[in-house]
C-alpha cells in the first residue's frame, strides 16, 4: 500500500455507560404548571426532549425564575444515560416536607415507583423567600435532612433502597459555624447535603444565589458505578464543561465564588461533612469533593459509595432467596434441624447471587455465607443466612514519597 496518512475514528471519549438499574434517580422540586405539565404527579424522563415536550425549557425557567429545566438539564448532562422519576410541587412547599415519609411528596413518588436507587430533592421558592439560618444553612435545608433519613429508614422496612441528596441553601459562607453533619445529635447514613453551586447560575438571578446544585452531584453519582466515588480525579467526573458552560466557575449556596475560601476553609467543610465543588491542583475544571453522608466518619456507611454497594448487594441476595419465603424446607427427622444438603444449597445460592458485583468490580471478591444448622425453623419459622464480601477501598489520599538517590551512596 503506498504511503498515506491512515485515520482511525475513535470510541469512549464521552464516558457513556450503557443504562443499569443503578442508574434510576426519583427528583422532587417546585415547579409551575404549564398547560402540559400537572403538579404531583409523576413523570418518567429518559431524555431532555421529554422534558420539552411538557412545555419545561430555559424561558420556562427564565420567565418564572426557578430552575426547573437546569436541574433536570445538568442531570441529562452528567449522565446521558440516566432515568428520572419526577414529580413537581408547589412552590411553597418545603425541602422538609418533601422528605416527610408521611407527606405525598418523595414517599409518594418512592412507593409508586419502587425502584430508585437515588433521590433528590431541591427547592425553587417563591419571589420573596427569606430563609431562616440555622447554623450556618438554610433550617429547611437541615430539617429535611432529619426528615429524609427518617423515610429512609421506612422504606428499609418495605424493601425499597435508596440514597436521598438534599439541596443545602444559603450556606452563610462560616465554615467555623456551620453545622458537623459528621457529628449530628441522629446520624443520618443514608442523607448527603450539598452545598457546591455553579456559580454562573448563582449570579444569573438574585433568586438563584442561595441554590445547590444538588442535580450536578446526583448525576455525577448515577453515572459512577455503585463501588465508585463520584469524585474520583478522572475526565468522566469533571464537573466542568465548558462546551455547556458548566461549572467554569465553581461556588458555594450563599452565592460565593469558591476562590473566596481558603484551603483551611474547605478542609474544614471537607471534615464536616459537606458535599461542594472545588479545584485540583494539576488538573484542569472542578471536582467533587467527597461523597460524605450524615454520618460519623467511622461508620461503614460513611460515603456514598459504600451505601450504594451494600444496598446492591441486599438486593442480589434478596431477589435469589425471595423465592424460597414460605416454602418448605426438610428438617432431620432425629435433630429437627435442617438437612445439611439445603443448608449448602441456600449458601451456594446466596454466593451465587453476588457474582455479578464480582465479576463488575463492584466487590473485591471474599464472598460467604453461611447458615447455622441449629436454628430452630419448626418453632420459629425463621431463617437467617448470614452473608459477607470484601468491599472495593477508595484511595482518598495517596502519599509520594520521593527524593534523590546518591549511587555513591548506596552501600
Amino acid at each position: 500500500m503506498r504511503p498515506g496518512l491512515k485515520v482511525e475514528k475513535l470510541n469512549g471519549g464521552l464516558f457513556r455507560r450503557e443504562a443499569t438499574d443503578d442508574m434510576i434517580t426519583a427528583v422532587v422540586m417546585n415547579a409551575v404548571s404549564t398547560s402540559k405539565m400537572e403538579l404531583g404527579k409523576i413523570y418518567t424522563f429518559l431524555n431532555i426532549s421529554e422534558v420539552e415536550e411538557l412545555e419545561i425549557t430555559s424561558e420556562y425557567d427564565d420567565q418564572n425564575e426557578i430552575l426547573v429545566y437546569h436541574r433536570l438539564q445538568r442531570l441529562f448532562l452528567r449522565n446521558p444515560s440516566i432515568t428520572i422519576n419526577c414529580m413537581f410541587v408547589e412552590q411553597d412547599v418545603t425541602l422538609t416536607e418533601m422528605a416527610d415519609k408521611g407527606k405525598p411528596y418523595l414517599a409518594k413518588l418512592l412507593r409508586e415507583k419502587g425502584n430508585n436507587v437515588q433521590a433528590m430533592i431541591a427547592r425553587n421558592p417563591l419571589q420573596g423567600y427569606t430563609p431562616t439560618i440555622t447554623d450556618g444553612l438554610d433550617e429547611d435545608s437541615i430539617t429535611a435532612v432529619y426528615k429524609a433519613q427518617e423515610l429512609v429508614n421506612f422504606e428499609f422496612t418495605r424493601d425499597r433502597y435508596v440514597d436521598i441528596f438534599i439541596e443545602g441553601r444559603s450556606f452563610t459562607g462560616t465554615p467555623s459555624a456551620v453545622l458537623n453533619l459528621r457529628k449530628l445529635t441522629n446520624v443520618c447514613p443514608d442523607v448527603s447535603l450539598v452545598i457546591a453551586a455553579d456559580y454562573g447560575i448563582s449570579q444569573k438571578k438574585d433568586i438563584y444565589k442561595n441554590y445547590a446544585a444538588v442535580e450536578d452531584f446526583t448525576g455525577m453519582i448515577s453515572k459512577a458505578a455503585v463501588s465508585q466515588n463520584a469524585g474520583e480525579l478522572i475526565e468522566g467526573f469533571n464537573l466542568t464543561d465548558s462546551s455547556n458552560k458548566a461549572f467554569i466557575k465553581a461556588g458555594l449556596s450563599g452565592g460565593q465564588p469558591i476562590e473566596d475560601y481558603s484551603e483551611e476553609a474547605l478542609d474544614m467543610l471537607d471534615e464536616k461533612g459537606y458535599v461542594f465543588a472545588a479545584p485540583v491542583s494539576g488538573l484542569a475544571g472542578f471536582w467533587i469533593n467527597d461523597t460524605h453522608t450524615c454520618d460519623v466518619i467511622t461508620s461503614d456507611f460513611a460515603y456514598v459509595e459504600n451505601n450504594r454497594t451494600i444496598k446492591k448487594a441486599i438486593k442480589l441476595t434478596r431477589t435469589a432467596l425471595l423465592p424460597r419465603v414460605k416454602g418448605r424446607f426438610y428438617v432431620d427427622e432425629n435433630t429437627g434441624q435442617l438437612r445439611g444438603e439445603d443448608i449448602k444449597e441456600l449458601e451456594g445460592l446466596s454466593k451465587e447471587a453476588m457474582r455479578p458485583m464480582l465479576v463488575s468490580g463492584d466487590i473485591s471478591g471474599g464472598i460467604d455465607a453461611y447458615i447455622n444448622p441449629e436454628q430452630n425453623l419448626l418453632a420459629t419459622s425463621e431463617l437467617i443466612v448470614n452473608i459477607t464480601f470484601i468491599p472495593v477501598a477508595i484511595g482518598r489520599k495517596i502519599t509520594l514519597r520521593i527524593g534523590f538517590k546518591n549511587p555513591l551512596n548506596s552501600n
